[in-house]
């Protein structure tokens, strides 16, 4: 196994299309509508790696309002929802 760092731009890209399709194909089979995601690898911090299937400003934001709540130590609470089986 390498690092991400030693792959080639044809490596990469098969690898982040190959797993940008599983996450999607995830959230089909949870019953979960397609999201727009970003996807980031990183071995080393400084030389991540990014795929997404919107468009950059769009990550840009994402990014810096999720870096902001992970500074702060912040989280969302989830909402418990009852389905009809724990009716």
């Amino acid at each position: 196994m390498k690092l991400l760092e030693y792959c080639n731009e044809v490596e990469l890209n098969h690898l982040m299309n190959d797993l940008a399709r599983r996450l999607e194909d995830g959230c089909a089979i949870n019953g979960i509508e397609k999201p727009m995601f970003a996807l980031v690898l990183f071995n080393d911090p400084k030389m991540g790696q990014y795929c997404s299937n919107c468009n950059r400003e769009q990550v840009i934001g994402a990014l810096q309002e999720l870096t902001e709540r992970l500074v702060k130590k912040q989280d969302f609470p989830r909402i418990e929802r009852r389905t009809d089986e724990t009716s």
